[in-house]
């Protein structure tokens, strides 16, 4: 579940534009987001609406397109293969969303593809944080630190 968001936050830091939440919203939401915008302008009683984020698998699809950092400064995505994706997305739907809406039933845990798991999401977060734009707030310290501590869940040697 913390792997899970974790990357879920890190693709909302970079798909989110300086209009925040849009980005990182679905489309129906964004029109909300920029139409309240518009409309608190000249109206104080505006009411902003419920933010709406896109779901893990579409916010993995949104940060590996070209420019997807909202400074736009990124001209290739972050890079995510199909093979990853689908890895990620199996990851979404049979686990996670298992744990967070579950039904009752008998469980057993395999987790012997939580170190794979951990070390592509340390290699994705660590590719967000180089792009710059989703942790631009952090000073070069919180960043430093940041990046080692990625690179030591992607480096670790877990137990067999």
């Amino acid at each position: 579940m913390a792997l899970h968001s974790a990357l879920q936050g890190a693709c909302v830091c970079h798909l989110t534009t300086t209009a925040a939440p849009v980005g990182a919203v679905t489309e129906r939401n964004a029109g909300e987001w920029l139409t309240y915008f518009e409309d608190s302008r000249t109206d104080s009683n505006a009411k902003p609406p419920k933010t709406h984020l896109m779901g893990l698998p579409d916010l993995l699809k949104a940060v590996r397109n070209p420019y997807s950092a909202r400074d736009r400064s990124n001209t290739v995505g972050i890079a995510i293969s199909e093979s990853e994706l689908n890895w990620l997305l199996r990851f979404h739907e049979e686990i996670r969303n298992q744990f967070a809406h579950f039904e009752p039933m008998g469980w057993s845990i395999d987790v012997s593809g939580i170190p794979e798991i951990a070390k592509l999401v340390a290699r994705i977060i660590g590719d967000i944080l180089r792009t710059g734009w989703a942790f631009r707030h952090q000073d070069s310290a919180q960043r430093e630190a940041m990046q080692r501590s990625l690179h030591a869940l992607e480096t670790i040697e877990w137990p067999t």
